[in-house]
C-alpha cells in the first residue's frame, strides 16, 4: 500500500519574506537647520541699526510637529531705538516669515532690556544693564512643514 500523496500546495510566497513598506520605513529627507534664516528674517523685519548679540537653537518636538526653538537676542541702535524696539515687539506676534520647508508657528518678545555700549558684556549682562540701548531677547518657534 503507497502512501497517499499531498495535496498540491499553492504558490502563494509566504509573507515573512516579504518586506513591505509601512509609513515608518519611509527615508525622511533631511532638513536645513532654519536657525540662520530665522536669525536673517528678524534682522530685516527689525529694521537698520541692530546687532544679533547672541543666538541659540534646540530641537523641539509634539506628538504630531518636529521643529526648533530659536533664541536670539537684538540690539537695538540709534536715535529711534527705544521707539523702534517698542514697534517690533508690538508688531513681531502677527509677523508673516516665510522659511522655505519651515512654518513659523510662535515669536514673541520674552524679556527686554538695556544694554551699555561696552563691547565685553555677555548676553545675560547685556539684558541686565539698567542703562543704555534697548535689547530684546526673543523666542521664535518653527516646525516642519511637510
Amino acid at each position: 500500500m503507497s502512501r497517499p500523496q499531498p495535496a498540491a500546495r499553492h504558490s502563494v510566497p509566504p509573507t515573512r519574506e516579504l518586506k513591505r513598506l509601512r509609513s515608518r520605513d519611509w527615508p525622511r529627507p533631511p532638513r536645513r537647520d532654519p536657525h540662520v534664516r530665522v536669525i536673517a528674517c528678524l534682522s530685516e523685519f527689525a529694521g537698520p541699526n541692530i546687532a544679533v548679540v547672541a543666538s541659540s537653537s534646540r530641537p523641539w518636538a509634539s506628538a504630531t510637529f518636529i521643529g526648533a526653538q530659536h533664541r536670539v537676542i537684538l540690539r537695538f541702535a540709534g536715535d529711534d531705538a527705544a521707539e523702534r524696539a517698542a514697534r517690533f515687539a508690538d508688531a513681531l506676534p502677527e509677523a508673516e516669515f516665510t522659511i522655505a520647508g519651515h512654518i513659523v508657528a510662535d515669536a514673541c518678545v520674552d524679556e527686554w532690556g538695556h544694554a551699555a555700549e561696552s563691547g565685553g558684556a555677555t548676553a545675560n549682562q547685556a539684558l541686565q544693564d539698567s542703562a543704555g540701548l534697548p535689547v530684546l531677547r526673543v523666542t521664535v518657534l518653527t516646525v516642519e512643514d511637510w
